[in-house]
């Protein structure tokens, strides 16, 4: 494991006892470290999680996290690890879940964006609290790399937009997912629930919104970023509403078909009309992004971030996808 303080960790895959799928951008927001339980025999895993367990309460008090890591099958013939709710069995982890330093189990511990704050021994008279509070102190929020452009859409065409989705017929929005190697768009009202509608290619209000991307945003792009844009996915108006209106944390390209999106707009249509929906990146910061109405939110597709919940009204928002000449876009 070639890794040390200030690489990125590499991705973690895994799931714990009860079902529950893992990965990093879980953990992101929050100092964390890592146990690798793959080293140690079942009676030094139990150890170990007895620790854990003492130590745990404190650690997320503070805002952080334990994770122990244990490669599957490790403890196949122990099934009471097996059935432990706290530990996560991986299917990637890129050799952290059996980490050993100078003969002891490896603590991994990480900053908010998952960077490696340190890597040493998590041996028997190692104090885990310890080791925690040191990583968080050296904890450092950073300013997300977005870009914010005002005044791309003047009040009336936004109103205009919010007129034509209630008189349109819109539907719960969906996810792109990739299942069994194909892909497919499915609703998840635990991951993401709003109302959608997509503009028609060709139709008046769709170019019109086109002009304002090509216009105001694409330039700013380019000054900021050196990147042309070419091409525009498909265009969307979304109603987060306050009967759970959010989109939890997630990446904009993660799923094969929409792997081709480099940039992501986020356009607010009625700002002060409504509490929450502010958007979040949890990898950089705890900052609240919400524009003012006709302000646009640009930023890369790759970044992790949320919508939180409305607590009040109703937020409508424009929504597309961009990317330049040399993007690979489905057929």
């Amino acid at each position: 494991m070639a890794l040390s303080a200030g690489d990125r960790v590499p991705g973690i895959f895994g799931s714990t006892a009860g079902g529950q799928v893992y990965s990093l951008d879980v953990q992101a927001g929050r100092t964390t470290l890592i146990i690798a339980l793959g080293g140690l025999d079942a009676d030094g895993a139990r150890a170990m999680l007895s620790r854990i367990r003492d130590t745990l309460p404190k650690v997320q008090t503070a805002g952080g996290d334990i994770v122990p890591l244990a490669p599957i099958g490790t403890f196949a013939k122990a099934a009471d690890l097996l059935a432990d709710p706290l530990i996560v069995h991986t299917a990637e982890a890129s050799g952290l879940d059996s980490a050993v330093f100078d003969g002891q189990p490896g603590a991994i511990v990480l900053d908010r964006g998952g960077r490696i704050l340190d890597l040493l021994q998590a041996g028997p008279q190692t104090d885990l609290a310890a080791l925690f509070q040191e990583g968080a102190a050296r904890q450092c929020d950073c300013p997300a790399p977005i870009l914010m452009v005002p005044n791309v859409a003047p009040p009336e065409f936004c109103r205009a937009l919010i007129e034509y989705f209630e008189a349109s017929p819109h539907t719960e929005g969906v996810m792109a997912s990739y299942v069994g190697g194909e892909a497919r768009a499915r609703v998840d009202l635990d991951k993401k629930h709003r109302r959608d509608l997509e503009l028609e290619a060709g139709s008046a209000i769709h170019t019109a919104a086109l002009e304002l991307i090509a216009g105001r945003i694409a330039p700013e792009i380019k000054r900021a970023f050196q990147k042309d844009i070419t091409f525009a996915d498909r265009i969307l108006i979304a109603r987060y509403d306050d009967d759970g209106g959010y989109f939890k944390r997630h990446r904009d390209n993660a799923s094969p078909q929409v792997a081709f999106r480099e940039f992501a707009i986020s356009l607010n249509l009625n700002t002060h009309e409504y509490e929450g929906g502010e958007l979040l990146f949890p990898e950089y910061n705890d900052h609240r992004y919400n524009p003012a109405a006709g302000a646009a939110v640009v930023f890369s597709a790759s970044l992790l971030h949320e919508a939180l919940p409305i607590k009040r009204g109703s937020r409508y928002v424009l929504l597309s996808f961009l990317c330049g000449p040399t993007a690979q876009i489905p057929a």
